[in-house]
C-alpha cells in the first residue's frame, strides 16, 4: 500500500513538471519571436527613434488680414517669405554650427552672434530668428549643407506685402518686431517675443483684428533638430479683412498733386464724414521695415527735413487761416451779429486798437455782404464780425466746430 502511495506522487510531480516546461517553452517562443519582429522587422523604425529623436511643437504663424479700399481693390496682402532661424539646444557645438553658416551664407559670424546674445534669457528650445526673406541663393546653399548645422531651420512664415508702392503709407502704416514694453504691457496677447505687430497707422489701430490666431503642428525631429515628420497640425487663423472708406483712385490723384512738396491732403465725403483720401507728403516705402530697417535709411527718413514719418494730415498742427472764416460766419450769424444783408465796407484794411490788419486784397473790396464775402474770402468783414463778437463767443464757437479737438478718426497720434 505504502508503495502506491510513492508511485502515485511521483507521477503526480512528473506531470507538473511537464506542465511547467511547456509553459516556459512557450514563453520562451513567444518572447523570441517579438525579439525577432523588434530587432530585425522593425529594427530600422526603432533605431530611427531611438536616435535622441523627440517630439516638439512649433507654432504656426497666422496671415495678416488683408487691406482694401472702398472698392475692394487690394492695397495690401501677405506673400511667403523663408526665414532662418536656429535652436540653440540642438545647434552643438554652437560656434561650430555658427562658423559654418555663417562660410556658406556668406554672412560675418559676428553678426549672427550678435543676433544670438541679443535673445539672452530666451529659453533654449525656442527658436531665435536669424535672417528673414532670405533668397534662393542663400536657402539653396544651407539646404545643401542642413546636416552639418545642426539646429539650423528654414521655415516658410506669411510676410506683410505693401502692394502699392510708397503709396498711402501714412494711412496704412507698417510692421515692427514688438519690443519688451510692448510685450508686457498685455495689449497685444497672444504675441510672443519675436512677432511682429502693427506700428504705425491702420496696422496698429487695427492690430488685434488683423492679426488672426495661431496655429501649430507637433513634429518629430531627429538629432540635429531637422524634422523627419509631422505628427499633427493645427491649422493657423487668417486674420479679418478690413475695407476702408478710401477711394484709392482718389488718394492717388491727391499724391501725385503733392508729389515733391511738404504738404498734406484730406478729401471727405461731407454728408458722412467718410475719408476719401488722406495723404501726407512725402511718404515712405512701408516695405523697408518688414525685415527690419537698417540704421542707415531711418537716419535718413528721420534728419530728412521734410519730416517723412510725420503724417501731416493729422499730427500737424497749422494756423487755421482762411478756414476759420466758416466758424466765423456761423458764430455771427447764430448770435445775430450778423444776418444775410448785413454788409461792411473794406478799404483793404482794418484797424484794431493801435494795429492795422490788412486785406488780402489791398485795394479792398468795396462793400460786402457775407455771401460775397465768403466767396471772395474777404478778410475785412471777418475781422469786423469777430469784433463785435468777442473773444469769449468765438472761441466757444471754434471749439464747438471742433476745433482744438481730437477728431477721434482711427488712426494714433493725432494732434489737435
Amino acid at each position: 500500500m505504502e508503495s502506491f502511495y510513492k508511485t502515485a506522487d511521483a507521477e503526480w510531480y512528473k506531470q507538473r513538471l511537464s506542465g511547467l516546461m511547456y509553459f516556459l517553452f512557450v514563453s520562451f517562443t513567444i518572447l523570441m519571436i517579438r525579439l525577432f519582429y523588434l530587432q530585425i522587422i522593425e529594427g530600422e523604425e526603432y533605431r530611427r527613434l531611438s536616435e535622441n529623436n523627440c517630439i516638439r511643437l512649433q507654432g504656426i504663424d497666422a496671415p495678416r488680414g488683408l487691406i482694401f479700399d472702398r472698392n475692394r481693390n487690394l492695397l495690401v496682402d501677405n506673400r511667403p517669405s523663408f526665414d532662418l532661424s536656429i535652436i540653440i539646444r540642438d545647434a552643438k557645438p554652437l560656434e561650430d554650427t555658427i562658423d559654418k553658416l555663417a562660410q556658406y551664407i556668406n554672412t560675418p559670424k559676428k553678426e549672427l552672434m550678435d543676433i544670438i546674445r541679443s535673445k539672452k534669457g530666451l529659453a533654449s528650445y525656442k527658436p531665435i530668428l536669424l535672417k528673414q526673406n532670405i533668397g534662393r541663393e542663400m536657402l539653396a546653399a544651407i539646404e545643401v549643407h542642413l546636416f552639418d548645422l545642426p539646429g539650423v531651420i528654414v521655415d516658410i512664415r506669411p510676410m506683410r506685402n505693401y502692394i502699392r508702392n510708397q503709396s498711402a503709407s501714412h494711412l496704412l502704416g507698417y510692421l515692427g518686431q514688438i519690443s519688451p514694453d510692448e510685450l508686457k504691457s498685455g495689449k497685444y496677447l497672444p504675441a510672443r517675443q519675436g512677432d511682429f505687430i502693427g506700428k504705425f497707422g491702420i496696422e496698429k489701430s487695427f492690430q488685434n483684428y488683423l492679426s488672426g490666431n495661431r496655429g501649430g503642428r507637433q513634429v518629430e525631429v531627429n538629432a540635429v533638430g531637422q524634422i523627419v515628420r509631422v505628427l499633427e497640425t493645427v491649422k493657423a487663423e487668417p486674420g479679418h479683412n478690413i475695407y476702408l472708406t478710401v477711394d484709392y483712385a482718389l488718394q492717388e490723384k491727391a499724391e501725385s498733386l503733392l508729389q515733391g512738396v511738404a504738404g498734406a491732403a484730406v478729401a471727405m465725403d461731407p454728408s458722412t464724414g467718410q475719408v476719401l483720401a488722406l495723404v501726407s507728403s512725402p511718404s515712405f516705402d512701408q516695405n523697408n521695415f518688414i525685415t527690419g530697417i537698417s540704421h542707415e535709411n531711418w537716419n535718413s527718413l528721420i534728419k530728412n527735413p521734410m519730416r517723412p514719418m510725420e503724417n501731416k494730415a493729422i499730427q500737424g498742427e497749422y494756423p487755421p487761416a482762411s478756414t476759420f472764416k466758416i466758424v466765423t460766419a456761423i458764430a455771427g450769424l447764430e448770435e445775430g451779429v450778423i444776418d444775410q444783408n448785413t454788409t461792411f465796407f473794406c478799404p483793404g484794411y482794418h484797424q484794431f486798437g493801435n494795429r492795422v490788419f490788412h486785406c488780402w486784397k489791398r485795394g479792398g473790396h468795396g462793400t460786402v455782404d457775407i455771401i460775397k464775402a465768403l466767396a471772395q474770402s474777404c478778410d475785412v468783414y471777418f475781422y469786423q464780425v469777430g469784433e463785435k463778437l468777442g473773444i469769449d463767443r468765438l472761441a466757444w464757437y471754434a471749439k464747438a466746430c471742433g476745433l482744438g479737438v481730437p477728431t477721434g478718426i482711427d488712426l494714433d497720434h493725432e494732434g489737435a
